[in-house]
């Protein structure tokens, strides 16, 4: 997840619980459910620690929620990174519902020469691409225990290149000594921000891929 005051460099696979405050109404036979999108997004908190706007990946502006959503160990006034499913936007009111949310890790990566005891346990890759601002993963480890598995994100360098910018950055995964069994999907977010990437620029993402080895995944700007 992304916090102002994030202390924990190597964060591990633990879900916060949230709390879904929807507005209630009677429903019969007939409703029909809301149409509803699954995406990356920016969620915010209000000084009561309470979810009262996001900001979706490729959607201009923020949008306030019809429902509020409390999760544990919320602070207040903080950008959070998450995945959510949510219903369409109303166009009059900038409005939408939130119906499933879960924080996930962002944070920049850390150089190279600070993250030297970083392990690059190898997973499997779903899909890597740009949006919001951000470079969105969704990994594949296999898992027993999901909590015991940690991940963060290892700046190796920035490159000129005629005239353009190659930014580099590894995925590290540590294991932590559980089996593999099963695949989870686990969402992760690198903010790019800082490097001031503009179009023609590039990110080579580096991963461990189970019996592959290294693969590296070129994103266009």
């Amino acid at each position: 997840m992304k916090m102002s005051n994030l202390k924990s460099l190597f964060i591990y696979m633990q879900f916060i619980l949230i709390t879904l405050l929807f507005v209630q109404c009677d429903k019969d036979d007939d409703y029909i459910y809301p149409s509803v999108l699954t995406d990356f997004m920016d969620v915010y908190t209000n000084n009561e620690s309470v979810i009262d706007k996001i900001g979706v990946d490729g959607v201009n502006g923020t949008l306030h929620l019809g429902n509020l959503v409390k999760g544990t160990n919320l602070k207040s006034d903080t950008v959070y990174r998450a995945v959510g499913m949510y219903s369409l936007p109303d166009a009059e009111t900038e409005s939408t519902y939130i119906y499933s949310l879960t924080l996930i890790y962002s944070s920049y990566p850390v150089p190279a020469e600070d993250a030297t005891n970083y392990k690059t346990d190898p997973l499997d890759i779903e899909s890597v691409y740009r949006g919001g601002g951000y470079l969105n993963i969704l990994a594949l480890p296999l898992v027993q225990d999901r909590n015991l598995h940690g991940f963060g994100f290892i700046e190796n360098g920035i490159e000129e290149r005629n005239g353009n910018k190659i930014l580099s950055v590894t995925l590290a995964h540590n294991q932590n000594g559980d089996r593999e069994s099963f695949p989870r999907r686990v969402y992760l977010s690198v903010p790019l921000e800082r490097y001031q990437l503009q179009k023609g620029d590039s990110i080579y993402f580096h991963v461990n891929v189970y019996d592959e080895g290294v693969k590296v995944w070129k994103i266009a700007y």
